[in-house]
């Protein structure tokens, strides 16, 4: 073959290069989207692509109107909302989506999200619109959604805000149905609150005596200041400025009685959980109510070294109260067991890292570190005849409120430190 004849074939190649490298590059795109797809179909979660769109623009509006705080405008405005999630379209979802949504044909699922959305679920929503324009990478929480049919369930939500797919208005989300997961952590919610009801009267049963004193002593002074003010009645003159004291004495008297009691129900009865805005001081103080005879009886000193000014914590008053009353009581019982010679119990309050820390120590045996190991652990107990339920179930509140317990060696006399942390109520 001569030289010549070579260039015509270099001349062929050259000129079509670049449709090749375009059919290659072609060829890739479709490979590329071929797997996109197989994987999409093929996964065990619920995927959703959808046209997003006109609710970039109606955001973009919002902006040019002057609204900076998107969050708070669609906190004041649900009905927009739901309209951007009318205007948000279900492009493709894959097969498991219309498991998931009770439906056999994916072609009812191609419409507007908004059927898929619960009122409730508003906020939900609206967080991540917010996500999506803040430039977010991805969005999830937990709600509740609901079927073509209707059934509401609760779910995973998540959402996916690749720069590439935002640039074309599209976006991917994926739904896990966690209903399950949910009802089962609702069951160990209840079982953990039966258990918090059952040590919180098997400690009122321990307080017999102390809760008796306490009623009588009032009981007490209603009977003789009746007494009296019957005397002073029926004298040939009566005295009614004395009867009228007494009398006054004796309601203030039966209401102490009344306060006693209503305290005692609030500890035995057993109600769902009711956070509000206390005052840590106050609710240490009414959980030293419950142990004032005892500590007479058993010749405890108290110190409460409670720091003044105290912001206040969100939590439930009662359970807050089974948690002081139940450390300070196995103070009590730990110095007792141990025939501690002179026994006190020290409880301070006091800001720590933006934080409320309590801290209950006593001068009773202490505890070796294997044993402060394991003090936390369900059924462990260094006490004759424990249960070993109440500190895993003290922990357990003190968690469920968002803070923490720990037990320490007294550093200052023997004994032991039990110290927790509640965060600071979120101002109004």
């Amino acid at each position: 073959m001569g030289k010549g004849g070579l260039w015509p074939a270099w001349g062929s190649m050259a000129e079509t290069a670049p449709e090749s490298a375009a059919a290659d590059t072609e060829e890739a795109l479709r490979r590329s989207e071929f797997r996109y797809r197989n994987l999409f179909q093929a996964m065990a979660a619920s995927f959703w692509e959808l046209d997003f769109s006109v609710v970039g623009g109606m955001v973009r509006d919002l902006r040019k109107a002057g609204i900076a705080d998107l969050r708070q405008h669609f906190a004041d405005n649900p009905a927009f909302v739901r309209e951007m999630m009318r205007q948000t379209r279900v492009i493709d979802v894959n097969d498991q989506s219309v498991l998931v949504m009770g439906r056999g044909n994916k072609q009812e699922m191609l419409q507007s999200v908004e059927p898929f959305w619960p009122e409730a679920s508003n906020g939900i929503f609206a967080e991540s619109v917010v996500a999506a324009v803040s430039r977010k990478l991805k969005y999830s929480a937990e709600t509740r959604l609901r079927t073509i049919a209707g059934r509401e369930f609760d779910a995973l939500f998540t959402a996916c805000f690749p720069p590439e797919s935002m640039a074309k208005g599209t976006l991917l989300i994926g739904v896990i149905d966690i209903s399950e997961r949910v009802r089962a952590q609702q069951a160990l919610q209840r079982v953990q609150a039966d258990f918090t009801h059952a040590a919180r009267v098997s400690m009122l049963g321990e307080l017999t005596a102390s809760i008796a004193h306490e009623v009588n002593q009032p009981l007490a002074a209603i009977t003789t200041n009746g007494e009296a003010g019957l005397r002073w009645l029926n004298r040939p003159e009566p005295d009614l400025a004395e009867a009228i004291a007494l009398t006054r004495r004796m309601v203030a008297d039966a209401r102490r009685a009344a306060d006693i009691i209503a305290r005692i129900r609030a500890m035995a009865t057993r109600s769902a959980s009711l956070h509000a805005a206390l005052s840590l001081n106050g609710v240490i103080e009414e959980a030293m109510l419950f142990l004032r005879h005892e500590m007479q009886a058993q010749g405890v000193m108290l110190k409460l070294d409670l720091a003044a000014d105290l912001p206040a914590v969100m939590g439930d008053r009662t359970q807050l109260q089974q948690v002081v009353v139940n450390l300070a009581l196995n103070a009590m019982q730990a110095m007792a067991q141990a025939k501690t010679a002179n026994r006190a119990i020290a409880i301070s309050s006091r800001v720590m890292d933006h934080k409320l820390q309590v801290a209950i120590s006593d001068t009773g045996p202490g505890m070796p570190p294997d044993v402060q190991e394991r003090l936390f652990e369900s059924f462990f107990t260094t006490k004759e005849s424990g249960m070993g339920m109440g500190l895993p179930i003290c922990r357990s509140i003190i968690e469920a409120h968002g803070g923490e317990m720990r037990v320490e060696s007294n550093t200052a006399a023997s004994g032991a430190v039990f110290r927790f942390t509640l965060p600071v109520a979120a101002a109004q």
